[in-house]
Order: C-alpha cells, then sequence, then structure tokens
C-alpha cells in the first residue's frame, strides 16, 4: 500500500485498528433511495477507503505556510501563512486545488493527532470540505462522526444534508427535528426540508422566522422554497413581500443583500416563461446577478438551438464552491433554467447562476428577434 494511503488509514487507528479497506468510489449521479443499514454501510466502507484520487495527488503547500496550525490566527491576514486563510483564499476558490487542500489538512490532521483540538478542528474541516467542495456525501458523515465522538461540534444542516443526498429522507428528517426553529442565517432548514418535498414544513418554519424578528430573510426563503416547487407565482408573491419588510432584526447588511435578491428573483422568474432556447441566436452570451458575496457573471454558448455551456466568468464567493460546477451543469443538461436545484447551503450562489443565465439567454432572444 503507497505511504500515504497508510498515513490516511494511520490517525484511525485508535478507533479502527490498522485495517485497509479496498478502494471504492461513490457517485454522484442520479437521485437514489437506500435503507438505513445500506447508508451506514457504505459511510463505513467509504469512510475507511482514500478517494481513487488519493495516490496521484501530491502532499503540496508553500513553505511559508504555519503548520502549527494555532487555534487563533495571530497578526494580520496572510494567507501564505495562515492556514486557514490560505485554505479560504487559495483552496476553496479553485477547484483544481481542492483535492490537495484535502490532502493538507489529512496531513495536519496526522501531525496534530495527539492535540484533542486540533484534531478535532481538522476533521470537521475534513468532514466539511469532502461536503461543500468533492460533494462526498459518505466521507462527509465519515469524518463528521468522527469529530464528534472526540468531543467536537458539526453542522447539523449539513449532516441531514449528507444523509438526505445518501439516499435516507428518513435519517435527515431525524437530524431536522432536531432543530426545531430555523435560526440560521440564510435558512438553511427551511431550504433543506423544501430540497426534501416537505415544502409545508418548510413554510412553518418560515411563519415563525418572520415572527422571530427576521421576516426579510423568512419571505426571500419562501419564495426560494416555492420558486423550487415550481410554484413561481407564489414565489413571485414571497418575493414580493420581502421588498416591502419595513422592519427587520436582522443584520443590516443581509437585509439589503436580501431585498437586492429578491428584486433579481422576480426579475428572472419573469423571463421564465419567455425564454425559449430553441429561440436564441447562435453566440456566447453574458449577464451577471448578486450572488452570496457579490456580483457573479456567467457566458453562456448557444449552438443550433441548444445551451452548449454555461460557465462562470468572475465572482467574489469565497465558499460553497460546488454549486459553481453543478449548478451550470444542470442547466446545460436540463436544457432550461427551470427545475435546476439550488445547491443546499449554496443557494445564493446556484440562484445567482440560474439569474444570471436566464438574463443572458434573454438577450439571445432579443439578438434573434432583430
Amino acid at each position: 500500500m503507497a505511504r500515504h494511503t497508510a498515513l490516511f488509514l494511520a490517525v484511525l487507528a485508535v478507533e479502527l485498528g490498522p485495517r485497509i479497506c479496498e478502494a471504492q468510489s461513490l457517485s454522484n449521479s442520479g437521485p437514489v433511495t437506500r435503507s438505513r443499514a445500506e447508508i451506514e454501510s457504505l459511510i463505513e466502507k467509504v469512510g475507511k477507503t482514500p478517494p481513487d484520487w488519493w495516490d496521484s495527488t501530491p502532499l503540496t503547500y508553500p513553505p511559508t505556510l504555519d503548520l502549527n496550525w494555532p487555534m487563533r490566527a495571530e497578526g494580520p491576514w496572510d494567507a501564505r501563512k495562515n492556514v486557514g486563510q490560505y485554505l479560504w483564499d487559495v483552496i476553496n476558490p479553485n477547484p483544481g486545488r481542492w483535492k490537495e487542500g484535502i490532502k493538507l489538512v489529512n496531513h495536519l490532521m496526522i501531525r496534530h493527532r495527539d492535540d484533542p483540538q486540533k484534531l478535532v478542528r481538522a476533521m470537521e474541516t475534513l468532514g466539511r470540505m469532502y461536503h461543500d467542495l468533492m460533494e462526498d456525501w459518505a466521507r462527509a458523515v465519515f469524518w463528521w462522526r468522527l469529530c464528534e465522538r472526540h468531543g467536537g461540534n458539526v453542522d447539523p444542516v449539513g449532516l441531514a444534508h449528507c444523509y438526505w443526498k445518501l439516499g435516507s429522507k428518513e435519517m435527515a428528517a431525524e437530524v431536522l427535528a432536531k432543530i426545531g426553529p430555523d435560526d440560521t442565517r440564510h435558512g438553511a432548514v427551511i431550504k433543506l426540508w423544501a430540497d426534501m418535498g416537505e415544502f409545508d414544513k418548510a413554510l412553518a418554519l418560515v411563519t415563525q422566522r418572520a415572527a422571530d424578528g427576521m421576516p426579510t430573510s423568512a419571505y426571500l426563503t419562501a419564495g426560494d422554497t416555492c420558486r423550487l416547487a415550481g410554484r413561481y407565482n407564489e414565489a413571485l408573491a414571497w418575493y414580493q413581500k420581502a421588498l416591502t419588510v419595513k422592519e427587520d432584526l436582522g443584520r443590516e447588511a443581509d437585509v439589503k443583500k436580501d431585498k437586492e435578491r429578491a428584486q433579481a428573483s422576480i426579475q428572472a422568474i419573469k423571463l421564465f416563461d419567455v425564454l425559449e432556447v430553441a429561440e436564441v441566436a447562435d453566440g456566447v452570451y453574458a449577464a451577471n446577478s448578486l450572488a452570496y458575496a457579490g456580483p457573479l457573471y456567467v457566458e453562456v454558448a448557444v449552438q443550433g438551438g441548444r445551451i452548449e455551456a454555461v460557465r462562470v466568468t468572475k465572482h467574489e464567493e469565497k465558499q460553497f464552491y460546488s454549486a459553481l460546477t453543478d449548478t451550470p451543469n444542470q442547466i446545460v443538461r436540463k436544457q432550461s433554467v427551470k427545475g435546476v436545484d439550488a445547491v443546499t447551503g449554496a443557494t445564493m450562489t446556484a440562484e445567482a447562476i440560474i439569474n444570471a443565465t436566464a438574463k443572458a439567454l434573454a438577450g439571445g432572444m432579443r439578438k434573434k428577434a432583430k
């Protein structure tokens, strides 16, 4: 067994014993339903196994990086020195470097295996990277569970999302039910209930969130929920309601962005009914819409009445990067901006891509009409 495969498994020795399991990759294609026993077996088997890209991915990082990885970064922001800032600024925005980022965190976990705090942080970070970046749900659960076993805390919405994507609505619902009211910053609990098709539960939490002093966010999330269900008239009504809120206990900057996103979604949905890809002239069209951190720009290539490619050309996002590849792929596969799932945990980024694509296609229709 290759040296880095042995290193991958070394940190698990206390929990798992020095076993070496056969390699297995988990496909993300298409919806699937699995029993609880099947999911538990999958998490156990896949989690103990290095990904198929492991041996071909080098362990690389800047020589200036402080591998001591202090619990609290000292001094000014410096992505050349501080591990967390390096992951945020260099790894997250670059899909081609995601694997080396995971390899680095695994290396740091082994390096600090005798430091309980740093060990737990590394396990939580690995789970988050497998979830947010690689969409490798089984490995995300595996590392998050190890994190909890060692006394750490993990994001319950992320854990529930993994169970849902692995094929068990029941396991996901069990986790969500323990959370109760949605007090997350951007309505993540509501959005996941909606993803799972539980729209009544999602909208009930919207009412509660609004009553708890976050009406703009609540109504925006309700619009997103109805939009996901294809209930576009209801979505428009909720987005309009978000624009009319006078008072909100949420953060001022968040409220401003939420209203801007509601307006962008209204504009995009109004385009949905008039868009016909077959009526778009051949060419490459550009447009933008507001994402999580700022404007997001796309280019849409159309040839022979088909969407050939959707490419994000510029953005300011610093997290949830799977949306940047998953959402364009969905649009091309569906040949439409309708019925495209906004990536859970990355709804703002995904919807910005959808909204910008709708605007770009509308521009192509106008060009052909002339």
